[in-house]
């Protein structure tokens, strides 16, 4: 009965570590494409409202209406 106690605790530890690690290995992988990624956004005023209406964060009239607002003062 022991080393069956011993078993699955020592496969619980293993288990935990394989799923810290390829955490870890995410975090840092996502960190390094958001890093090299990041330089290539375009701060113009455009560009920021279609990112904007891609995540969601505007609606269509609302991006209709400030891309009108932009047209005009270009």
């Amino acid at each position: 009965m022991a080393s069956m106690g011993h078993t699955i605790f020592g496969n619980l530890g293993s288990l935990i570590f394989w799923v810290i690690l390829a955490s870890l290995i995410y975090v840092l992988v996502r960190a390094t494409i958001n890093r090299v990624g990041g330089d290539n956004k375009s701060n113009d005023p455009i560009d920021i409202l279609r990112r904007r209406y891609a995540r969601g964060e505007i609606n269509k009239e609302e991006f209709e209406r400030l891309m009108e607002d932009l047209n005009l003062t270009k």
